[in-house]
């Protein structure tokens, strides 16, 4: 029964629940039939988990905000397709697995191919001393480890990241790309040790013999103007972090650097667009 459906005459009238209140399959068969808060409900609810996907498979903030608009569209444009056979968020991850995989290459992709140094992306010569803050410090931390997985492959960064890091299972993984649960198993085993091979003898983070160090990265950046402690990207205000909106992958992990490489990401704030309500009025209008 639609929730949303006006009663019949003489029947005794009873509050429509409220939308945030409703599974998704309630809200979409809302939406279908017109019902513009469901849809706007709808779409609110999962936003930012597409969000903040794409601002991992491609680093900069605005091509994220830019991807993300692009899944939100063919949602609204193919929501009548959603047939109920699975849950609504698989079917929505289904599309942005499609979309991220064949969308042309971004800024950052451009500019760093996967053979590249990545550590020049967040590292450069080191200025004169200088203090730096502690917002400072932290936004080249984020900075710097998303970056880090700008040395995979696009589809293996995108099994990376709904994988490891949002903590998909196997059997949910192989379904969204297309894969059995071994193959998918496979190539999630890959992508983790090329990205491991990558930063292992890098990141002091991940292991204290490490040369490099976020305060001496952060002094370098801030004295060539690529870190604005006055315009913090990364280091955004946020009411949750990664880890506490996702489960634990079920994989147990021998390799203590592998476990905290994995907690490395997942320590990243879960961001919101504000820009993101402005997209809804312009999809819904």
């Amino acid at each position: 029964m639609n929730p949303f459906s006006q009663p019949a005459p003489g029947a005794a009238i009873v509050a429509a629940p409220a939308p945030d209140s409703l599974p998704d399959e309630a809200l979409v068969e809302a939406a279908v039939a017109g019902n513009r808060p469901a849809l706007e409900a709808l779409l609110k609810r999962h936003q930012g988990y597409v969000y903040n996907i794409a601002l991992r498979l491609f680093l900069d903030l605005d091509d994220a905000l830019d991807a993300t608009q692009e899944v939100l569209i063919k949602v609204v444009t193919s929501l009548k397709t959603f047939g109920g056979k699975s849950q609504f968020r698989t079917w929505l991850y289904r599309i942005v697995v499609n979309h991220f995989l064949n969308a042309p290459a971004r800024k950052y992709e451009r500019l760093y191919d996967r053979t590249a140094d990545i550590s020049t992306l967040a590292i450069a010569a080191e200025g004169p001393e200088r203090s730096v803050s502690e917002a400072e410090v932290e936004e080249v931390r984020l900075l710097c480890s998303t970056a880090m997985l700008l040395c995979l492959s696009r589809d293996q960064r995108l099994l990376y990241v709904i994988g490891e890091i949002f903590g998909a299972d196997h059997a949910l993984g192989a379904e969204l790309f297309g894969l059995t649960p071994g193959n998918y198993r496979v190539r999630l085993h890959r992508a983790k040790a090329d990205l491991l091979q990558y930063v292992t003898g890098k990141c002091g983070l991940l292991d204290p013999k490490n040369p490099c160090r976020c305060p001496k990265k952060a002094r370098a950046l801030v004295q060539q103007g690529i870190v604005d402690g006055d315009r913090l990207q990364f280091n955004r205000p946020h009411l949750q972090r990664v880890a506490e909106l996702v489960q634990r992958c079920k994989d147990e992990v021998s390799d203590d650097i592998q476990l905290r490489l994995g907690e490395l990401f997942r320590d990243s704030p879960f961001q919101v667009r504000t820009e993101l309500d402005e997209v809804f009025a312009h999809l819904l209008a």
